[in-house]
């Protein structure tokens, strides 16, 4: 039997509803790509590790037993992700059943959601041993080194004799060009998650590009102001253009991927990097698709074009969240919170261009939109919804590749609107770690977005309202994505 340095599992949404949500989106089989490059550091370091996906595995196996599976592997760490954090509950369902069956394995927990939650997962969770905040691959390696010296690792917050130490955020990565995400060996079933994450997410293969974000998204716990809160990063670093192609091209040779979900979006700042991995991606030959976001606007013809040439376009997508179609909605956000976040400063010639440009280039484009951002009115979300209804008439009848999707918003840990629910004029339902754990618990999500309920209302949209509204914008993406 090999013992196991580290094992890292990552959970379900929750497991109440997990066998019958499976093969649902809502089960949440795409795993954070850190744990890849993990994963690998670790094994360069001499480390035994190992990634178990346990929906993957459920869905594999619906008689998969957990406990007897790292009865065998015998691993002195069990690491669960929490980055995301519709997580929360099956991240602590899975680390409770461990320490209770196997109460000598070290338990661990890591990701943005847990670093955010540190303080009161720890002290309401006992049988949570440790928690790596922020980015993990240093601290990683120091925990398996000094597991019986804790004060000696970078990050982390632990237990000691029932007292909770917190040895503060010190290591924040400053290059990641050394890391690679493509080593799908170290998963347990990697071909199965392939092939499963693509058919149950409708996402091609993530790649790891970036580490933090210039802008304020104020529904986004990754922008540059939460990051200084959450873990102390100061500043966005990238990959090298060669070292994201190294992991594309690598995966390819391994794998069927034909597919990839770039983890940073294009705006005018990212343009000539995203320029030098198309040119890279030409020399290679790779026949490939491209799902990728526009962060933000104006996106050049030249940069259009270079990705037309780059790309196979029949399964390719570029994506633009207009959070909302009301061009006077988005002038009065801007007024009120420009200052925070720049992604409303736009107006509808500047979509226009836009769609122009993508036919031009036979781009397919799909818009993403809100129901229920700051100060927003029933007649502001009137307006949105007449405009995507012009938008889909006029779409349609020039076979366009233009189509729409949205998703109830659920306000995110550490996000502007979280972080400073007064000033915009929200009020949060889930105020806590133990809020969002319930949240999780309650909602069976089988039939997402439509049954999946906001968890907030604004100074002037109930939660009902809003809830019904999602479920109209449904019904019109459901044909602009047939259409397109």
């Amino acid at each position: 039997m090999k013992n196991y340095d580290i094992i890292f599992i990552h959970p379900p949404r929750n497991l109440e509803y997990l066998s019958s949500n499976v093969k649902a989106r809502s089960s949440y089989i795409m795993m954070p790509m850190g744990l890849f490059g993990m994963a690998d550091l670790l094994h360069r370091k001499g480390f035994n590790v190992k990634i178990i996906n346990y929906p993957l595995e459920i869905l594999l196996n619906p008689d998969f037993s957990l406990i007897k599976y790292l009865t065998q592997l015998n691993p002195k760490v069990v690491g669960v992700d929490l980055h995301w954090v519709l997580h929360s509950a099956g991240g602590l369902d899975i680390l409770k059943l461990i320490k209770h069956q196997l109460p000598d394995c070290f338990t661990l927990l890591g990701g943005y959601t847990a670093t955010y939650y540190a303080n009161e997962i720890m002290e309401n969770y006992d049988f949570v041993d440790a928690i790596i905040q922020g980015d993990a691959e240093e601290p990683i390696i120091q925990l398996l080194r000094h597991l019986n010296s804790l004060e000696r690792v970078e990050n982390l917050i632990y237990r000691n004799s029932g007292n909770i130490h917190d040895n503060g955020i010190s290591y924040v990565a400053e290059n990641i060009n050394n890391l690679n995400f493509a080593k799908v060996r170290f998963l347990d079933h990697w071909k199965e998650y392939i092939n499963y994450n693509y058919e149950i997410m409708h996402t091609p293969w993530p790649v790891e590009m970036a580490r933090g974000c210039p802008f304020n998204c104020i529904n986004c716990g990754g922008g540059s102001h939460s990051s200084k809160i959450i873990n102390n990063r100061k500043y966005t670093i990238f990959r090298s253009p060669s070292r994201v192609v190294d992991d594309i091209k690598e995966l390819m040779e391994v794998s069927e991927v034909k597919g990839v979900f770039y983890g940073h979006g294009v705006y005018p700042g990212t343009e000539k990097y995203f320029m030098e991995i198309h040119k890279l991606l030409r020399q290679e030959n790779l026949d490939l698709h491209a799902d990728l976001e526009i962060w933000r606007l104006p996106i050049s013809e030249k940069f259009l074009y270079d990705f037309a040439k780059t790309y196979n376009l029949e399964k390719s997508m570029i994506w633009f969240s207009v959070r909302s179609f009301s061009e006077s909605y988005r002038k009065k956000f801007n007024s009120l919170y420009g200052h925070f976040d720049t992604s409303f400063d736009f107006s509808n010639k500047d979509l226009e261009n836009l769609m122009d440009l993508m036919n031009k280039y036979q781009i397919p484009l799909r818009f993403f939109w809100d129901v229920g951002n700051p100060q927003e009115t029933g007649i502001d979300l009137l307006k949105s919804f007449l405009y995507s209804l012009k938008l889909l008439i006029t779409q349609s009848s020039s076979h366009s590749n233009v189509s729409f999707w949205s998703e109830p918003i659920i306000i995110s840990p550490g996000c502007l609107n979280e972080l400073y629910s007064d000033y915009f004029g929200i009020d949060v339902e889930s105020k806590t770690f133990k809020d969002y754990v319930r949240m999780n618990r309650d909602s069976k999500m089988r039939f997402p977005p439509v049954d999946v309920s906001v968890n907030y209302k604004t100074n002037y949209l109930s939660k009902i309202g809003m809830n019904l509204m999602n479920k109209i914008n449904a019904f019109v993406n459901l044909i602009s994505v047939l259409s397109s």
